[in-house]
C-alpha cells in the first residue's frame, strides 16, 4: 500500500529534477519541507547521480537543496505565527496539515525547546513540521532561521553525496533507504538520552 502511494511519487520527483534540475531540486525540497510526502531521500540523489554524469554541478545541487528546505522551512513557520494552534486544526486540511502533525510539533518544541527546529532535522518525519510550533510559539525567526540553514545544509548534502558516491549502485542502496532513516532515529534517541542525563547531572551537582 505504501509503495503503491509512494512509488509513483518518487518516478514524478525523480523525472523533475531529471527535467528541471536545480529549479527542481529546490520546489520539490521546499515542497518536501511543507508537509508534501516527496522523499528528500529520493530528491538530493537524483541530483548527486546526475553530477557524477557531469549534469550538473555538486555543490550546486546540495545548495538548492539547502535553499528549498529552508524556504519551505521559513513558509512552515509563518503559516503557524499566522494561524496559530487552533488555525492550523481547524484549516491545515487545505495544507496537507493532519491534527495529529500539529499535536506532535507542538509537544516535541514544549518539551525540548526551540533547539528542537535544529536537531529535528536529521530525523524523518519531525524534520517536516518542526517548524509549524515554531511559529506558533513565536520562536525568535532570526535564531530559527540560523538553525533551519545549519540544518538542512548537512541533509541535503550528505544525501546528494550518496547518489553521487553510489550512482552505478544506488538502485540497490534506495531499496534499504527507510532502514537509514531507522538509524537516524535511533542514533538521535541516544544523544538525546545522553543529554539529558548530563543536564540531570549539571542540575543535581548545582542544587548541592
Amino acid at each position: 500500500m505504501f509503495e503503491a502511494i509512494i512509488g509513483p511519487l518518487k518516478a514524478w520527483a525523480e523525472s523533475v529534477v531529471h527535467s528541471l534540475g536545480y529549479p527542481g531540486i529546490f520546489v520539490l525540497m521546499l515542497l518536501d519541507s511543507t508537509n508534501i510526502p516527496i522523499p528528500s531521500e529520493v530528491i538530493m540523489p537524483t541530483g548527486g547521480i546526475l553530477a557524477k554524469q557531469g549534469k550538473l554541478v555538486f555543490w550546486l545541487v546540495g545548495t538548492a537543496g539547502t535553499l528549498g528546505t529552508v524556504c519551505g522551512s521559513c513558509l512552515n513557520y509563518w503559516i503557524g505565527r499566522k494561524l496559530g494552534k487552533a488555525g492550523l486544526i481547524k484549516y491545515g486540511k487545505f495544507l496537507l496539515i493532519r491534527p495529529k502533525e500539529v499535536e506532535h510539533g507542538e509537544v516535541w518544541f514544549k518539551r525540548h525547546g526551540p533547539s528542537v527546529t535544529l536537531w529535528g532535522r536529521f530525523i524523518p518525519l519531525v524534520r517536516t513540521f518542526i517548524s509549524l510550533p515554531a511559529g506558533i510559539f513565536g520562536m525568535d525567526f532570526p535564531r530559527f532561521l540560523l538553525y533551519a540553514v545549519i540544518g538542512a545544509a548537512p541533509w541535503c548534502f550528505a544525501w546528494a553525496y550518496v547518489g553521487f558516491k553510489f550512482e552505478e549502485h544506488f538502485g540497490e542502496i534506495e531499496k534499504y533507504w527507510k532502514y537509514a532513516d531507522i538509524a537516524v532515529v535511533l542514533a538521535a534517541i541516544w544523544l538525546l538520552t545522553k543529554w539529558f542525563i548530563s543536564r540531570r547531572r549539571e542540575r543535581s551537582s548545582n542544587v548541592t
